[in-house]
């Protein structure tokens, strides 16, 4: 599918889409060693791009998912060939990163990895608190023991969460806060939906009417914020340039828009190509959607930074040795595959996670089946 034009994401988010890195801040990043999870994704792929075209010392890409690594380590290699480049193959959840950061010895790590799409991760949720948490930590403990600043890339769902997913990047998020000190201070950088990323609505509704098929959307008056991933990149690496101390930021994404408004325009810019319009079938919302989205709340305080398109969230006090105990036992869980006491531990970690029915009734069942003793080859044989 013919990627989407700058114009064609101005008409569909009805507003401007600026290029928003300055020549200071690309000399900023110039001559530094970067490392980035995730990075065959879309914001970390974008990333990539952004960061490179900035002429790092170096730049390390980590990904777990070898089609879009390969993608990306081309696409750079094409667009920045003078930058020299690692590309590792690694899975955050059970790879020893010690010895690649160690190896690479980063300023900066951006962690972009993470299992995202809603309504799989709901089925998933040792998967998830596998790679959103667990990973996460790990990840923020390269970091650390190298000397590295940390940006945690998180999501707008983490903001009472009604979904695993947002429930692990918000236990992804204050277990990475929890582990600052003098010579650490991560950050967390907060944004909503980015625009025709892989699985979005965007491309689901682009798919359906090349396909002739009817557009499908939960709900025409549902209601999501919306960025580009140049418009993300760009204001995650400069949030990186204002922070001082470990802070979480939320990048002002604009007003939230109708998803039935998406889908007209993206009727009407497809029918401009040739393609014939399809009626929208109304879904409703599934299990961990909501109808709109938050992105503070918990007692975060919004304030301005001097980039008016970045905030920076203060934080009331959590309790730091309740979520370390937490994350110990999430990890315990994901290494058993007890998907229940998985969710039982994201539910008690994130009290304000109001866990679907799905949710609990997938874990009991993937937990009484993960439990369930091996029956002998020969019982096997006779029966």
């Amino acid at each position: 599918m013919i990627p989407l034009t700058d114009h064609d994401i101005e008409r569909i988010l009805g507003r401007p889409v600026r290029r928003l890195l300055s020549a200071g801040d690309r000399r900023a990043f110039a001559k530094r060693r970067v490392l980035i999870t995730g990075a065959g994704g879309s914001i970390g792929s974008e990333l990539a791009r952004q960061v490179a075209a900035c002429g790092p010392a170096r730049l390390i890409l980590v990904d777990q998912a070898e089609h879009s690594l390969f993608h990306i380590e081309r696409r750079i290699r094409a667009l920045a060939p003078a930058v020299p480049l690692d590309v590792e193959l690694a899975d955050v959840a059970h790879t020893n990163l010690g010895p690649i950061f160690r190896a690479a010895r980063p300023e900066v790590v951006y962690h972009a990895a993470a299992y995202k799409h809603v309504t799989m991760v709901e089925r998933a949720v040792c998967a998830a608190g596998g790679v959103n948490v667990v990973g996460t930590v790990a990840a923020a403990e390269a970091a650390r023991d190298v000397g590295a600043r940390f940006v945690l890339i998180s999501s707008d769902k983490a903001a009472r969460p009604r979904s695993v997913m947002g429930a692990t990047k918000r236990l992804a998020e204050l277990a990475v806060m929890a582990r600052a000190e003098r010579t650490f201070q991560p950050i967390v950088v907060r944004f909503g939906n980015v625009l025709g990323s892989s699985g979005s609505v965007l491309q689901l509704m682009r798919e359906a009417i090349r396909e002739g098929r009817p557009v499908p959307i939960t709900d025409a008056d549902a209601t999501r914020y919306f960025m580009s991933a140049g418009e993300a990149a760009s204001l995650v690496m400069k949030a990186t340039l204002l922070s001082r101390r470990a802070e979480t930021y939320w990048l002002d994404m604009g007003e939230p828009v109708r998803i039935g408004d998406i889908a007209a325009r993206v009727l009407a810019l497809e029918a401009e190509a040739g393609y014939a319009p399809t009626p929208i079938a109304i879904i409703g919302l599934r299990p961990g959607e909501k109808r709109s989205e938050d992105l503070t709340t918990q007692g975060l305080r919004m304030c301005r930074t001097r980039h008016r398109r970045i905030w920076v969230a203060r934080q009331a006090p959590f309790d730091g040795p309740r979520i370390r105990v937490a994350v110990n036992r999430l990890r315990d869980s994901v290494a058993t595959g007890d998907a229940l006491d998985a969710l039982a531990a994201l539910a008690a970690a994130v009290p304000e996670f109001v866990v679907s029915d799905q949710a609990w009734a997938l874990a009991r069942a993937q937990s009484s089946h993960a439990a369930a003793p091996a029956r002998p080859a020969a019982a096997r044989r006779a029966s």
